[in-house]
């Protein structure tokens, strides 16, 4: 068992080599290759604790920013850091399991790879999914390994790195080099796909100049209503600095003031104000208040400085200020929870897109510009910082007709730790999947604008505030992943079922007929 453990612990290590902000992504295709030796001729009780060691090592390493938010939490850190680590470990843990029963029993080169998709799904969902860490972010930087993201999602992208590590470790194991040829082959037939699709990519839609503005204003600054007229002053400034015949478009990052913008006449004016100006529209975030509740909010402001149409994030995060489950009850305990405004947002009510109507009167803008001013309209998803995360989110966004997306976020929580990196990751992938140009417009951590193959055109994680320009395509069909959405997941499923249970069913079908025949 000690050399199974340190097996699993160097799975652990090259697969965190692997993420984005550390070494080279190729590695997650042989980082799985030391767990299936582990694994190899354990029972299942076994498999369960040497996935369950590999993950939490992998997840306890991969999330050590979460140290960041010491300023904000103190000890309850640490709790918080083992406790998520343990509760992800538990998915490796049940595939560790589900090899031990099925390497003797099932053609594993099917139902092994099937299973960590199921499970990487399963990860996903409700209110309290997280998806840091799935084994596709290791090739965010790798645009010809991950165009099939556009038609199965990051799903199809994971399902080959786990048959790769399949193949790989049992072309070591039987020393059979068809299995090497054949991991190989998946790798080129994957980039090959790739560099196809690259070379059909043109610009084509309606053209909209964006500016995204990047800030750098400190957590602690932020969340200082002493600090309003510093930070308000600091993104008016970077505003200044745009003229009106270069943008369209410009986003601005999440909740960028402490304060209610929309709420407040003085704050709000000078965004509108420059609106018109410019006579472009600005994506503007911030936490609102309406009917005795507080939202994380997007607000588009129309070219003619009005209040066009809102957003409000759906997917809170959870155990944090904006979600906490069985708040009301905790703050019935006397000092359990102290001062913080712990779980104090509501929910929006769905993944609808900021949309800007089309100006019926051409005289209101005479210039011919971006797709905005010629009377097309505008439809934009704005998912809110952790929203990101999750494929079924921009899926949803586009699926309501959202042309581009445009992510909003605060990272100054993470204070230029590797999980800047980790998280411009998921955009990438959002790209690839929905069709769309997208891009993100970050307070402490990376700002950039990502073309629909997943090419990073320009970004930024700069410490000093800045405005990068693009231009971006806005675009209106729909990729295969959005038209079916987790289709690769229930396949999955439907191979699982089909070679764990027809067996069985023929057997017991079969088994009365053997016995008469004896």
């Amino acid at each position: 068992m000690m050399l199974r453990a340190i097996l699993a612990l160097l799975a652990a290590l090259l697969a965190l080599l692997s993420m984005p902000g550390y070494l080279f992504g190729g590695l997650i295709f042989i980082a799985l290759v030391p767990l299936f030796f582990a694994l190899e001729k354990s029972v299942p009780r076994q498999g369960f604790w040497l996935g369950y060691l590999c993950g939490f090592v992998f997840f306890a390493l991969l999330l050590y920013w979460i140290y960041t938010l010491w300023d904000w939490a103190g000890g309850f850190t640490v709790f918080g850091h083992l406790m998520l680590a343990g509760v992800l470990a538990l998915w490796w843990g049940l595939w560790g399991t589900s090899v031990c029963l099925m390497q003797r029993r099932f053609p594993h080169a099917l139902t092994i790879p099937a299973v960590w998709v199921f499970l990487e799904y399963l990860r996903s969902l409700t209110k309290f999914g997280f998806t840091w860490g799935f084994l596709s972010d290791a090739l965010s930087q790798y645009p010809s390994l991950i165009q099939i993201a556009s038609l199965t999602g990051t799903w199809g992208i994971s399902l080959l790195i786990v048959l790769v590590n399949l193949l790989l470790y049992r072309a070591l194991r039987q020393r059979r080099l068809f299995y090497g040829v054949f991991a190989i082959g998946l790798i080129a037939l994957d980039w090959g796909w790739g560099v196809y699709q690259l070379s059909l990519s043109q610009p084509r839609g309606a053209p909209v100049r964006i500016a995204v503005v990047h800030s750098n204003v400190l957590q602690r600054a932020r969340s200082d209503p002493e600090q309003l007229s510093y930070i308000q002053n600091l993104y008016l400034s970077q505003l200044e600095h745009l003229r009106a015949e270069e943008v369209d478009l410009v986003i601005l990052p999440e909740s960028i003031v402490p304060a209610y913008v929309l709420r407040q006449p003085d704050l709000l004016q000078p965004y509108q104000e420059h609106a018109q100006r410019l006579g472009a529209a600005l994506i503007v975030g911030t936490i609102d208040y309406r009917d005795g509740k507080l939202f994380n909010t997007a607000a588009l402001i129309a070219p003619d400085g009005e209040i066009a149409d809102l957003y409000d994030k759906v997917q809170l995060v959870p155990f944090s200020t904006e979600y906490f489950p069985l708040i009301g009850l905790l703050r019935r305990i006397e000092n359990l929870i102290g001062p913080l405004p712990l779980g104090a947002l509501t929910p929006g009510e769905r993944f609808h897109p900021l949309a800007l109507t089309p100006d019926p009167s051409p005289v209101a803008h005479p210039r011919e510009r971006g797709g905005i001013n010629r009377g097309e309209g505008l439809r934009l998803a704005t998912p809110i910082c952790f929203e990101s995360i999750f494929s079924h989110i921009s899926r949803a966004f586009v699926r309501h007709g959202a042309q581009a997306i445009a992510i909003i976020t605060n990272d100054a929580w993470f204070k230029g730790s590797k999980a800047l990196e980790q998280h411009f990751a998921k955009a990438v992938f959002r790209a690839v999947e929905t069709g769309r140009y997208t891009a993100q417009a970050s307070n402490g951590g990376i700002s950039g604008v990502i073309d629909p193959y997943g090419r990073i055109l320009t970004a930024t994680r700069s410490e000093r505030e800045q405005i990068l320009q693009e231009t971006i395509f806005l675009q209106d069909h729909a990729t295969l992943y959005v038209q079916l959405g987790d289709w690769v997941v229930y396949l999955s499923g439907l191979v699982l079922a089909g070679i764990i249970f027809v067996p069985v069913l023929v057997s017991f079908v079969t088994a009365p007929v053997k016995r008469e025949t004896l």
